[in-house]
């Protein structure tokens, strides 16, 4: 697959210029078709072993109408068709399948991430962060990322509740900003130790942080952090074929183990 330069044409928050990050053109836009699009909200493309699939809120999924369709370009002239979509296992997380596969097409405004481009656990290491959403602009689309801060929860160690990571604005201006399935970046610093170059790793979907018993910072929390643990075993890892099956079920199931 063919990666453009910057894809992004994105709406910033804040002075950085991360957001021109290539991997920041995996977000993309999840429409209503069936006339003029109307967007529901933004997804993220993920691609192994010519398997694309994508992940959103899986509360946006489940108010949206039908029929659902990606934007492959943020004029949203060009779609692909959504043929189903499942809950993970991480309750929150919307795994998404298509109708047809990924266009290999290097004009598209959307390039899906790679399976080695996401984390495996919601840890930033201090690097610089921010949640990528889709806003609509007229009959077009444009990428916006909101600079965060993110936080641990544990309830003070008073639970043995699992650890809620929540994204606070950098910018109080950024408050009512609607990141509802959004997905966290992390621009990492190069590891000289583990021999890792600079690099930009997706970590976390966003979904409405509804129980607000906690406030980290002194602006309250945009948004719940969920895992993307379920991404490994929706994907065939590597070079394995996938097998045939017309049960998206199994694709968010185990991986299986093969004599």
């Amino acid at each position: 697959m063919v990666q453009a330069a910057c894809l992004c044409e994105i709406r910033s928050v804040g002075r950085n210029t991360r957001e021109q990050a290539a991997e920041l053109s995996a977000v993309a836009p999840l429409v209503v078709t069936g006339g003029a699009l109307q967007l529901v909200g933004p997804c993220t493309l993920v691609t192994s072993a010519d398997k694309t699939i994508a992940f959103s809120s899986a509360e946006l999924l489940r108010l949206a109408p039908e029929p659902l369709a990606i934007a492959l370009t943020l004029d949203g002239k060009k779609t692909l068709p959504v043929a189903q979509w499942v809950a993970g296992r991480h309750i929150g997380v919307g795994i998404i399948e298509f109708a047809a596969p990924f266009p290999k097409d290097d004009k598209l405004d959307v390039v899906p991430l790679e399976l080695g481009a996401i984390s495996a656990t919601v840890d930033t290491r201090g690097s610089p962060a921010a949640l990528v959403t889709v806003v609509q602009e007229g009959d077009a689309f444009a990428r916006r990322a909101v600079d965060v801060h993110v936080d641990a929860v544990d309830g003070g160690g008073m639970s043995d509740e699992v650890i809620t990571r929540l994204a606070s604005p950098v910018d109080p201006a950024d408050a009512a900003a609607l990141v509802e399935g959004a997905t966290l970046f992390a621009w990492m610093a190069a590891d000289p130790v583990l021999g890792r170059a600079p690099e930009t790793v997706a970590l976390a979907l966003a979904v409405a942080y509804k129980q607000k018993t906690f406030k980290p910072r002194d602006v309250e929390a945009l948004a719940e952090l969920l895992g993307l643990e379920d991404l490994g075993r929706a994907l065939p890892i590597g070079g394995a074929k996938e097998e045939p099956s017309n049960e998206l079920g199994q694709i968010a199931g185990e991986i299986k183990d093969k004599p």
